[in-house]
């Protein structure tokens, strides 16, 4: 690469100190502080080096900041794939589940696609749900008290107690409660 592109001075140094004091993330204070040190008498090659780059990203980054400033060194995050249910579609899915509530993940996902023609990863859904403002709430369990246990157990004797049935967690009864609900 050519050594002769040089740096237009955007900015002051105080504005540049400004930025560079203000800079909420590790990619902003990066390009600024290799402007910073341009402004310092670097060369566009020791200057990408100390901030970790090579040679021809700090040659992209200086042909950025003299054709548009700092709002072309910055990078832009923006875009990204489309939301698959629009927020029209979400309010009205948030409708149907509050209806059916609790509803199961299976009909969950049967939902999405009968009715709005969608699907998500299984690892994903979970926390699509929770960002829409659903909550899983998982089936009750019974409880034992163990002291309760503990003194009818006869322990001189060695003969078998009579099971009373109860066991810490007997989902059979409680399962139709599981499921996702909106959340309050």
């Amino acid at each position: 690469m050519s050594g002769s592109v040089s740096v237009e001075r955007q900015l002051s140094e105080a504005e540049l100190d400004q930025l560079l004091k203000t800079a909420d993330s590790g990619e902003r204070a990066r390009r600024l502080g290799f402007v910073k040190n341009l402004y310092l008498g670097d060369s566009i090659s020791e200057a990408i080096s100390r901030e970790g780059r090579s040679e021809s990203t700090g040659y992209r980054w200086v042909h950025r900041w003299n054709d548009g400033g700092l709002d072309a060194l910055l990078p832009s995050y923006g875009g990204g794939r489309p939301a698959k249910l629009s927020e029209s579609e979400v309010d009205a899915f948030l409708e149907c589940i509050e209806r059916r509530q609790p509803v199961s993940t299976a009909t969950v996902e049967s939902i999405l696609q009968t009715e709005f023609g969608v699907e998500y990863a299984a690892e994903y859904l979970p926390r699509k749900l929770e960002e829409v403002g659903l909550v899983y709430r998982p089936a009750a369990r019974e409880t034992v008290d163990r002291q309760a246990v503990l003194e009818a157990v006869d322990w001189d004797e060695k003969t078998p107690v009579e099971q009373t049935r109860r066991v810490p967690y007997d989902g059979r009864a409680s399962r139709a409660t599981a499921g996702w609900i909106v959340s309050e």
